[in-house]
């Protein structure tokens, strides 16, 4: 089976780009890289915007949910109750 893209994924990586230049800005407000326009973090929140926007109109084919897997946050609650049954002494 073919991986599927995640839609959303340029869109993440654009955020953190927009909010990591956004804090580097803030960071060194009184240096040259604090000097860097507000006309280009609001360009950068305009293109988030379209990425986001193309994700919500375009999701892509939808992976049927497969039976016997519980999926992310499955994995994550046996792994934390295999932790306690550890902690607790039980094989």
């Amino acid at each position: 089976m073919q991986r599927q893209r995640d839609p959303w994924e340029p869109f993440r990586l654009w955020l953190a780009l927009s909010i990591g230049l956004y804090a580097l800005r803030a960071f060194f407000a009184a240096t040259w890289v604090g000097a860097i326009p507000g006309w280009v973090l609001l360009l950068m929140v305009l293109i988030a915007l379209a990425l986001a926007s193309k994700a919500l109109l375009f999701p892509g084919r939808v992976v049927p949910f497969r039976e016997g897997d519980g999926g992310w946050w499955n994995d994550l609650r046996d792994d934390w109750q295999l932790w306690w049954r550890r902690r607790r002494g039980a094989p």
